[in-house]
């Protein structure tokens, strides 16, 4: 018979993040992208907690990691893939028939979950990994990129650009790249112990009272906007830290 243990508790928010990713998903084919956001946020939410609690009940395990990264696949890899593939199949039919690289212009959207499968396959492989991350973690690609459609309701101008057929290829193309590029990103993970003073998590603490500002004012578009800052002081930090090393 089955039993809840310490060691399962893990694996079962893992399963939550996965179903309400394809909860998610059944909701992007009906076109209804805020209930998509907010399945996509109890995902980010199970996928935070799974870690926090392997990390408090010690409850590591190589099954925990493989379905940890099974699940952020779906979520948030199929999910944004499968938005903007909405999105295009909303534009000209006619310009739809244009293949870019090869792929169907609607099909080129899912480049983001093949990028995503190899963004969590080589951190599931990189000893580089432990405390933070290189290049940019599948939830924030998602996020990004859910928030944007949806600020594109409130905001005519994001509308327009967004509403485009080679700005979509673009932000795949451009999302796509970051996930798998050499660039260190920093975790969220704040540590107050001995060892990690607030001076050593500063980046952090900007970050996030920075996007809370932002979501305030512009809702969506400030979550956007903060995945976007959240990129430029990863890239700031990591300049800064090979400049002291010199």
């Amino acid at each position: 018979m089955w039993t809840i243990t310490k060691k399962t508790i893990p694996n079962i928010l893992t399963s939550l993040n996965l179903l309400s990713g394809c909860l998610a998903l059944v909701y992007v084919f009906k076109g209804e992208f805020e209930i998509v956001a907010y399945f996509l946020f109890f995902s980010v939410f199970f996928d935070f907690c799974d870690g926090l609690s392997a990390r408090a009940l010690k409850a590591y395990s190589a099954l925990g990691l493989q379905l940890d990264s099974l699940a952020d696949m779906v979520s948030f890899g199929v999910v944004p893939a499968a938005m903007l593939h909405q999105l295009l199949i909303q534009l000209d039919p006619d310009i739809l028939s244009i293949p870019i690289l090869g792929i169907p212009l609607y099909g080129f959207p899912f480049i983001i979950a093949i990028f995503s499968a190899l963004r969590l396959a080589k951190f599931n492989i990189d000893e580089r990994q432990h405390d933070s991350f290189i290049g940019l973690p599948t939830p924030a690609n998602a996020i990004f990129i859910i928030s944007t459609v949806l600020a594109a309701d409130d905001y005519k101008f994001i509308h327009d650009i967004l509403y485009f057929d080679v700005t979509i290829i673009l932000l795949c193309i451009a999302m796509s790249i970051l996930m798998v590029c050499e660039i260190p990103m920093f975790a969220l993970k704040i540590n107050f112990d001995e060892n990690h003073t607030i001076k050593k998590n500063i980046t952090k603490i900007i970050f996030l009272a920075i996007s809370l500002i932002f979501i305030i004012l512009f809702g969506f578009a400030g979550i956007s906007l903060s995945i976007i800052l959240y990129i430029l002081l990863s890239v700031i930090s990591c300049l800064l830290k090979s400049k002291i090393s010199r």
